[in-house]
């Protein structure tokens, strides 16, 4: 296991930490769901899962879905999110992504929301998803763009919590043409992209999960009408490989 995924995987096994921003899983699961509207799957990977909220309403779309996560705690709590008589359709890896060995031209969507900020090598993770995806199949990722505004400030105020908590954590600065770039020398073609903030700035504590959900998507609206998108660091991109 490589530092950085020792370091995220540690992050991880404290589940309130992802759990606590139920608002922005919320967002992306109904992302996810605009999307992939009235579709139908023969593999679906979601990594990282979390706790399995966010594609677990394709489950009945699908005729297999396999949940991948570093964290141990995280995947049990998908496990417990499955319900008992769809269990045999799902497929449960604990393991870094990259350590797990998986054919080309695997599955038909892969959903990867969260993750390009905490890998060694955002092209090989880029690579890989375009890889295991079949011809025709999709690919949704989430990315903060690091070129964009919003994201200067992001970094800055993440800057001064880490200097007060002495944590030397860092995320990774990928820009949205990197992404798109990456992809499409991987034959692989952007179709449509959602984009928001998830970042309250040090104010999240002030609203909550309810009224953060309704401050978003009444600035940022929806997959259908993305309102004021320019403002928006936060990108969540489906892709279609050729």
């Amino acid at each position: 296991m490589t530092d950085k995924s020792t370091l995220v995987k540690a992050l991880f096994e404290d589940t309130a930490l992802y759990l606590t921003y139920d608002y922005n899983l919320q967002i992306r699961k109904e992302t996810l769901e605009s999307f992939t509207k009235q579709m139908q799957f023969n593999a679906v990977l979601d990594m990282p899962c979390g706790n399995g909220s966010i594609s677990l309403p394709l489950i009945n779309r699908t005729k297999q879905l396999t949940l991948i996560d570093i964290s141990s705690n995280m995947l049990e709590i998908a496990r417990k999110n499955i319900p008992t008589h769809e269990k045999e359709k799902v497929i449960f890896i604990n393991d870094d992504f990259f350590n797990v060995d998986i054919q080309e031209n695997t599955y038909d969507l892969v959903i990867c929301l969260g993750l390009l900020a905490h890998v060694n090598s955002p092209q090989q993770l880029l690579e890989k998803l375009s890889h295991i995806t079949v011809s025709g199949g999709y690919i949704i990722i989430q990315n903060t763009d690091s070129s964009h505004f919003y994201s200067h400030l992001i970094r800055f105020y993440l800057g001064m919590k880490n200097i007060i908590s002495k944590s030397s954590y860092k995320l990774n600065k990928v820009k949205g043409a990197f992404v798109e770039d990456v992809f499409k020398k991987n034959d692989v073609e952007l179709q449509r992209t959602f984009r928001y903030n998830q970042s309250f700035l040090g104010l999240s504590n002030l609203f909550s999960n309810q009224k953060k959900y309704k401050l978003t998507r009444g600035f940022f609206g929806d997959v259908e009408n993305n309102k004021h998108a320019n403002w928006g660091s936060d990108a969540t991109y489906l892709f279609r490989k050729k």
